[in-house]
């Protein structure tokens, strides 16, 4: 008798034959392929997800490798894109599943509805709030995340009903938050922060019906810290037709 590779997430009551199957089905974007999005697309991808396409457009370097999953020195000293290294490494996990790679920073015509969903991976808060207003406008699900020094955050958003980026944090809050490349980054956090985002795919995509939006997730990996927070629409939030 052959054993599935999937034998262990077969056994998982919540994802089952039916939620494999419906893994197998889905058709994902991950923009950005660094820290968050290298594990995003290693858990999705050795998950066994149908379709997945990265985008992304910078190269491997020496400081991505203590934080972004399955890059390595050679890719380093071969001079290889992030792209191309991370086709290559997760098509070596897994040759089953269909892996579509697009060369260039985020733009706006990217989010389209054949993407049951968006997984943000972006490290750049304007472009983080731009992907947040495509996918609003555009009515695609997407997750947002964020992590610096040891605090990471994620955040699940179904549709215009759900509470989003905006109303998290509004436009004019974006100094306080602050960025890996100013203060640093805990590899752990990457990878905790990724897993977080990698779990919330994996419940959306296997079982829809049993994902609960606007609850943000928020850790922090020295003090042991686990928080889950309920987020609401803000009036103030322009998407919702708010004056922010």
């Amino acid at each position: 008798m052959v054993t599935s590779r999937y034998d262990r997430q077969l056994k998982i009551e919540q994802i089952g034959e039916v939620g494999q199957a419906n893994l197998e089905k889905a058709n994902v974007l991950v923009i950005g392929v660094g820290g968050l999005g290298s594990y995003v697309s290693s858990e999705l991808v050795k998950a066994g997800v149908g379709s997945i396409t990265l985008v992304d457009f910078d190269q491997v370097e020496l400081t991505n490798l203590h934080r972004q999953n399955l890059y390595t020195e050679a890719d380093v000293e071969n001079g290889l894109g992030k792209l191309e290294a991370m086709q290559e490494h997760l098509q070596a996990a897994n040759s089953n599943v269909k892996i579509n790679t697009i060369e260039q920073k985020y733009s706006s015509e990217l989010i389209n509805d054949q993407y049951q969903l968006v997984i943000d991976c972006t490290d750049n808060f304007p472009v983080k709030y731009q992907i947040n207003h495509d996918c609003f406008e555009k009515n695609v699900p997407h997750i947002f995340a964020t992590c610096a020094g040891n605090q990471g955050q994620a955040m699940f958003i179904r549709s215009t009903d759900d509470a989003c980026l905006e109303c998290l944090y509004p436009k004019q809050d974006i100094a306080k938050l602050g960025l890996s490349a100013n203060i640093g980054t805990n590899p752990m956090i990457v990878a905790i922060t990724g897993s977080l985002e990698a779990s919330m795919a994996l419940k959306f995509l296997t079982r829809p019906e049993k994902v609960v939006p606007g609850k943000l997730m928020v850790v922090d990996n020295w003090n042991f810290d686990f928080r889950k927070i309920r987020v609401h629409v803000s009036s103030k939030c322009p998407l919702h037709g708010g004056n922010n």
